[in-house]
């Protein structure tokens, strides 16, 4: 007998064909839980590898050993009348059968049911589909503090962009120094293998002292790019180093002296050398989107990172200023594509921060993105302004909503975009798909207290306040806003916690330097009614508090004077109040709903029924 039909009659070989089939299975199964659990990639090619080194041992166990009716026995000790092994082959043929239909129901699944043509697009219909069946808000996001686990791993490489130090002898060109390292943010977060996070999570380290170890925790992150820059007239020397935070070591270090020119240069260099230290492979469009620059003129780039250093201030003056410079940006090169978005970024934000009246920047943020537009019609940054000017001020609901998701196709993972189609998904009372995209938020943004401050928003107006607390509680721990008080002062009101109520009012009012005195009238008068006429002429008597959703509406209806709340509601929406649509999901608001003049106001925002 040949060896080749030894191996038959031992079933080796249907052993080795039933094995790789089973391993062919056992991959597909670990490729689909690696992708629900957010597994790192090595976990598939460790069970391959695993498998590849088990085949050996089972061959060998199979030539060695068969199965009898009294159980394992060494293939040496049976007496031809006591083998079994055409029956076992049976048994095996039977099993490879079932297998090998398996293997063909998934791979006839994979080849004719069709795929979403954008794997981004996917991706959010997948999410927006896990958030119907999630139980909690708490559950779909996160909350954990500085140093815990708070948002999924997806097992990218990582890297967070650390301020560089301005080492120039004026003090004045720390925009500069700003500039470069949003820059360099911005290159690197277009390889898709790479996670980044945003601006806001990485400027909160602008001249920390904590240890490298302590930022890569808290951001999530395995490396940290570091540096400085020194501008002296038109010469500039960038100093950059990539560090894993693991174990304090320097994987790359590099020191550019150029002239000013040659900045986009510097930065692409420094982006290339990062791509091959994390040994990181790009696709054709990854590198193209690396070496692609808005504008050669270095004038106008200049006065652009000036604009953007003046915008991320937020302040009224501030943002004026940025404008001027971001007008100066445009005047230069007007086919700066990412300066008409940031100028339309900062005419959004202008009324938010009372450094202009909608009437008066509106119009021109319309014109910036129109502009930006028209050079680059995927840009991210201007759909996603055009996305807020829709909801906001034409109540486009169905416009918004588009120009927001393509906008988060373009650009998965940017925290503002994400943040920004949240806000406008909860305008339309779609609480859970809003969470859900503050989820997306906050893993591109991990130490931002607005994306923090958010949820809790969302979840207070809807009445959801224990969830709601738990958020705040999480902004707290990087010091809150004064919404964050605020709102803790409604949310103890609500749930009947009175002298927590109280504490947050004064709390507030210390902070503001105003007197907390109408604020804890309303206070006394929800706990007690007999005292409502005094908070009410308290109220009336208030100058620093306008007809506004958020101001003298909200303080009636929360003394359940819906008459005042409603005349309140119609006096602010008539002004052109920023916040009206809010009326539409805050459920303080909720006895008015059916009211005609309610409706009217809801009718007129697109948002009835």
């Amino acid at each position: 007998m040949s060896f080749i039909d030894e191996l038959k009659r031992r079933n080796v070989i249907r052993v080795a064909i039933a094995y790789l089939v089973a391993s062919w299975l056992l991959l597909q199964i670990v490729d689909v839980l690696g992708t629900i659990l957010e597994l790192p990639g090595s976990v598939g090619k460790l069970v391959f590898l695993m498998l590849m080194v088990g085949l050996v041992p089972v061959l060998i166990f199979s030539w060695v050993y068969e199965m009898t009716p009294e159980g394992l026995k060494r293939e040496s000790e049976l007496v031809s009348n006591q083998s079994i092994s055409r029956y076992t082959a049976s048994k095996l043929d039977r099993i490879t059968i079932i297998l090998l239909l398996v293997v063909a129901g998934i791979v006839v699944l994979d080849r004719f049911i069709p795929e979403t043509s954008d794997q981004s697009e996917a991706t959010i219909t997948e999410t927006e589909n896990n958030v119907e069946a999630a139980t909690t808000p708490a559950q779909q996001i996160s909350t954990g503090g500085p140093g815990e686990s708070s948002f999924a791993v997806d097992g990218r490489k990582s890297v967070a962009v650390i301020p560089f130090v301005n080492m120039s002898e004026d003090e004045a060109n720390e925009y500069f120094s700003d500039g470069i390292s949003e820059e360099l943010l911005n290159v690197l977060v277009r390889v898709q293998s790479l996670r980044v996070p945003s601006r806001t999570s990485s400027f909160t380290y602008k001249g920390s002292d904590k240890k490298l170890s302590e930022i890569g925790n808290e951001l999530g992150v395995d490396h940290v790019l570091e540096g400085s820059v020194r501008k002296a007239d038109n010469r500039i020397r960038v100093t950059a180093q990539l560090i894993d935070v693991h174990t304090d070591t320097h994987l790359w270090s590099e020191t550019y002296t150029r002239e000013l020119d040659d900045i986009f240069r510097i930065q692409e260099e420094i982006a290339q050398a990062i791509v091959v230290a994390l040994q990181l492979t790009l696709n054709v469009t990854e590198r193209e989107r690396m070496t692609a620059h808005s504008t050669g003129n270095v004038e106008a780039y200049n006065e652009y990172l000036i604009g953007r250093h003046l915008w991320n201030r937020r302040t009224p003056q501030s943002l004026r200023e940025a404008v001027e410079h971001l007008n100066t940006a445009v005047a230069l090169d007007a086919n700066y594509d990412e300066a008409w978005v940031a100028l339309a970024e900062a005419y959004l934000v202008m009324p938010e921060y009372y450094a202009a009246t909608p009437e008066e920047v509106v119009p021109l943020a319309r014109a910036a993105v129109n502009e930006a537009l028209a050079i680059n019609p995927d840009s991210a940054g201007a759909l996603a302004v055009s996305g807020a000017l829709k909801g906001a001020y034409d109540f486009d609901w169905e416009g918004s909503n588009s120009d927001l998701q393509r906008a988060v196709t373009l650009a998965p993972g940017t925290a503002t975009i994400h943040q920004w189609y949240g806000e406008t998904l909860n305008i339309q009372r779609r609480l859970d798909e809003a969470l859900w995209q503050l989820q997306l938020a906050r893993k591109a943004d991990p130490v931002s207290l607005v994306v923090r401050h958010v949820p809790g928003y969302f979840l207070l107006w809807a009445y959801r306040l224990d969830e709601a607390e738990i958020h705040y509680q999480d902004a707290l721990d990087l010091g809150g806003t004064r919404w964050t008080i605020h709102n803790l002062d409604i949310l103890n009101t609500l749930r009947g916690d009175y002298d927590e109520a109280r504490r947050r009012a004064r709390q507030l009012a210390e902070m503001e330097g105003y007197d907390p005195a109408a604020d804890l009238a309303r206070i006394d008068a929800i706990e007690n009614p007999a005292l409502k006429v005094h908070a009410l002429e308290l109220l009336k008597r208030r100058q620093d508090m306008d007809d506004t959703v958020f101001g003298k509406a909200l303080q009636y209806a929360l003394l359940e004077e819906y008459d005042l709340a409603l005349e309140s509601l119609e006096t602010a929406f008539a002004a052109g109040d920023a916040y009206a649509t809010a009326m539409n999901y805050m459920k303080v608001y909720d006895p008015l709903r059916d009211n005609p003049r309610f409706q009217a106001m809801l009718r007129e925002m697109n948002l009835f029924p």
